[in-house]
């Protein structure tokens, strides 16, 4: 453990090559732990997979686009156990699928080998709920979004960052998500 600690001290406290924050592109990949308002009672917890593209015009400035796709489970949150379409409860657990496709703009910072950002995304949302039940007992279809989200990352090297981003949708509060991601970078 002790060299574990010590090996990120040392990572940490080292001033490695970092892009000097000029324009150019990145691609990221992520996992996403997330929560997804399903109906206007329940939300539902979600395993999500993340890629997108970043484009930094400037210095400061940067816009994308990213698609996540990843899995729903979980129960109710009414009372009775029911989902908020249905008159009956359902048999056993929730489960489904979300996808959502958003297009990004935002600002960012370079300060030694850290970036900072935050940002805004525009999108859609679509999600599908299973029970015993049936297929498709709940979820939202075609849901637009708009999330403001915030960004850390460090450069491991040159070409490679590694960060966390969280994030909040305005429309739909109850859709939250706090995301790993990984990038690799093509600067100018």
């Amino acid at each position: 453990m002790r060299i574990v600690a010590s090996s990120l001290l040392v990572l940490l406290a080292a001033s490695p090559a970092y892009a000097d924050g000029g324009s150019g592109a990145s691609f990221d990949f992520g996992y996403v732990r997330s929560r997804v308002a399903v109906t206007d009672h329940t939300a539902l917890d979600g395993d999500l997979a993340r890629f997108g593209i970043r484009i930094s015009l400037s210095k400061h400035f940067h816009f994308g686009g990213e698609a996540e796709e990843g899995s729903l489970a979980g129960t109710t949150s009414l009372p009775s156990g029911a989902v908020a379409r249905q008159s009956e409860e359902p048999m056993g657990p929730l489960g489904g699928n979300t996808l959502g496709i958003k297009a990004y703009a935002g600002m960012h910072t370079t300060v030694g080998a850290w970036v900072f950002g935050a940002d805004a995304a525009l999108g859609i949302r679509d999600s599908w709920v299973s029970s015993d039940e049936g297929p498709d007992v709940a979820g939202r279809k075609g849901e637009p979004l708009f999330e403001v989200r915030s960004r850390v990352d460090m450069f491991v090297t040159r070409s490679v960052t590694f960060g966390a981003m969280a994030s909040t949708d305005l429309l739909e509060r109850r859709n939250v998500s706090l995301a790993a991601v990984l990038s690799l970078n093509f600067t100018r």
